[in-house]
């Protein structure tokens, strides 16, 4: 089975409005919400290509309640942690007549040791854990120490373990070696410590990650395509140019077709060519929605893989 933690979730709330006016009423023309989250994204794309998984993480309150059913009703699994505070809410406000986007990311509520806890039990008493997806941000109370000692459990129970996170959290928890670490370009810089422009300095860059444990380097790159980087192969895949809407979702979309293929077995270039054609799906989409399975199929035929 396929796991996912979402620590800090969100409900993301978009709201598309023809133009923001200052000092004037701006008219809403339409507002959809979504069960946000990088661990959660991973679970519904998952779902919407055909697999399954259980969305794990910390959820409270009424908008916990609204986002848990959200996941329900869109046919993705879920083995919450209740806690006391309030999950947040996400504005995504895009501008009809521009195409600019604004994103107002809420903090996220306090998290007590006891609710952190509680979590790690819960993931410690998981039976059959194939693969441990753990994603974003962090919540208040809760220090990049929780993916360390996550890593280690998934790696107990024999798990492939995916860690997407950035900064001080990713630079902490590298050291517990994950199986897998899903830096974007910018990410992977921040990393390693080092611009990296050019391809070459990106394998380079992967080849130190490869050299603190980690066995795959999955690097997002935008328009650029995206990277494999194992020990024994690096593996290239190039999307053809798409009219992208919204970023917001695509490399957790990368991470869901990546880990959706190799739990299928498929060999490692076919992982990649579906990570790619995931992630570019979900670019072509409004706000914080995700791709759809017959948008993937389509562009899947396209990607084009280079073996570096």
């Amino acid at each position: 089975m396929i796991y996912t933690v979402t620590l800090n979730p969100a409900l993301d709330r978009t709201i598309t409005v023809e133009k923001l006016v200052q000092d004037d009423t701006t008219r809403i023309i339409s507002e959809t919400l979504y069960a946000g989250g990088k661990g959660i994204d991973v679970s519904r794309v998952i779902r919407e290509l055909g697999g399954q998984s259980v969305a794990l993480g910390l959820v409270g309150g009424y908008d916990g309640l609204h986002l848990e059913g959200l996941l329900i009703n869109a046919g993705v699994m879920t083995d919450f942690t209740k806690i006391s505070g309030e999950t947040r809410t996400n504005i995504i406000l895009k501008e009809k007549n521009t195409s600019n986007q604004f994103v107002i990311s809420a903090a996220g509520p306090q998290v007590s040791p006891t609710e952190i806890g509680q979590l790690y039990h819960n993931v410690l008493q998981l039976q059959t854990m194939d693969y441990l997806v753990l994603s974003g941000s962090l919540p208040r109370g809760v220090t990049p120490n929780v993916y360390g000692q996550l890593i280690l459990a998934g790696r107990k129970k024999g798990a492939f373990v995916v860690l997407d996170t950035d900064g001080q959290a990713l630079k902490e928890s590298i050291n517990y070696q994950p199986t897998l670490i899903k830096p974007n370009q910018f990410e992977l810089s921040r990393l390693v410590g080092s611009d990296l422009v050019r391809e070459e300095d990106i394998l380079i860059a992967c080849e130190k990650v490869h050299g603190l444990g980690i066995e795959y380097v999955l690097v997002s790159r935008g328009k650029e395509g995206i990277i494999l980087s194992t020990e024994d192969s690096k593996i290239k895949a190039v999307a053809p140019p798409v009219k992208v809407d919204s970023t917001v979702g695509a490399g957790d979309s990368v991470v869901a077709g990546f880990v959706q293929a190799h739990s299928k077995g498929k060999e490692l270039t076919e992982c990649v060519r579906m990570a790619c054609a995931a992630g570019t799906a979900t670019a072509k989409t409004p706000g914080t929605e995700l791709c759809h399975f017959p948008e993937v199929e389509e562009i899947l035929q396209q990607i084009e893989i280079t073996h570096l």
